[in-house]
């Protein structure tokens, strides 16, 4: 029962840290990219937030891929829409979306599925790595 607890405990306290890659636009649009390149190294230069109070916000962020030609800055831009009515209870963004609605890649669109299969994935990365800080917090208070 006390093994039971400790689950319990540790598990809410992770996952209740807010640390996480999905708590605000811009480390959901960062999560987001990542899914899209395939999990390659990447370099942030700098983030910017802009809003069309209450029509839109969108996230900037400049970046380089490892490897990519030095000097080489490429730029992403995440844009989240209004929320729907019915999910603003659970909507921890105020009035916009949770995940992008559209993003944009040095200028071109990225496609509505190729969007959708990178917000699931950047998803389960997070559940994967909550999972990981779950685990490794019940090890350090087992060995106590």
């Amino acid at each position: 029962m006390r093994k039971l607890a400790i689950i319990l405990v540790a598990g809410m306290l992770v996952a209740c840290s807010g640390g996480h890659n999905l708590d605000n636009p811009a480390k959901t649009c960062k999560a987001v990219l990542v899914a899209l390149s395939d999990d390659k190294g990447i370099v942030w230069h700098a983030e910017k937030q802009t809003e069309q109070k209450g029509v839109q916000m969108q996230v900037i962020l400049d970046f380089s891929l490892v490897g990519q030609e030095q000097g080489t800055v490429s730029q992403a831009v995440c844009t989240y829409g209004l929320s729907s009515q019915d999910m603003d209870y659970r909507n921890t963004f105020g009035e916009y979306a949770n995940t992008p609605t559209g993003m944009t890649i040095n200028g071109a669109p990225v496609a509505e599925n190729n969007l959708i299969q990178a917000v699931n994935r950047a998803t389960v990365n997070t559940a994967k790595e909550v999972a990981e800080e779950t685990r490794e917090t019940i090890q350090k208070g087992v060995q106590y």
